[in-house]
């Protein structure tokens, strides 16, 4: 996923504004009435669009307006929207934005890295289970080349839920197997190992 900062604040705008429209007009005007959340993602917008002296003026008198000014001065001295967000100085507001942006950009990342955790986890299970890749995959329902990809060390095979789907299940058949092992145990116990 190649998400750029100015399309997730279009999205973000969107979704806080409550409107499909990405009318600045309509956008400030949600901002000073229904939606204020949306402010700081709107001026960002703006400055990512090179219309924040326009957004700048539909602000003006607005509870905005100073930020707006605060926020333009800081990114004439910062001179891009990467080093802007990276500024102290900007309010913090601002930087839940970016922060958000982060987050969403790199969730792919995170998600393969937990999918990994997960994954020792189910080969260990599996293992102990004595349960086949192949019954995993007729019993979950899901892709065998991607489970199998997935088992093997890409990560990206599979979705998050998915490998949770898998872990679980592995981990589930390992405590049955276990459980069904100390049953038989205690039976030639009782009986005396005929």
């Amino acid at each position: 996923m190649n998400l750029t900062f100015e399309g997730f604040l279009k999205g973000y705008c969107r979704e806080l504004s409550g409107q499909q429209s990405l009318s600045f007009r309509k956008l400030v005007e949600q901002a000073t009435t229904d939606a204020p959340r949306v402010a700081e993602a709107l001026f960002l917008l703006a400055l990512a669009q090179g219309k924040a002296e326009y957004v700048l003026g539909l602000s003006e008198g607005s509870w905005m307006e100073r930020d707006y000014r605060d926020v333009l001065s800081l990114y004439g001295q910062a001179g891009s929207m990467a080093s802007l967000c990276a500024k102290s100085e900007l309010p913090n507001r601002y930087a839940n934005v970016w922060r958000a942006y982060r987050a969403v950009k790199e969730k792919p990342a995170a998600d393969r890295r937990v999918n990994a955790l997960m994954r020792k986890k189910t080969l260990e299970a599996l293992e102990e289970s004595g349960v086949t890749r192949y019954g995993l995959c007729r019993a979950l329902r899901l892709n065998k080349g991607n489970v199998y990809a997935y088992l093997a060390g890409d990560d990206s095979k599979v979705s998050r839920k998915t490998a949770r789907r898998i872990m679980e299940y592995a981990e589930e058949r390992g405590a049955q197997e276990g459980a069904g092992r100390r049953c038989v145990w205690r039976g030639k116990i009782d009986r005396g190992f005929d």
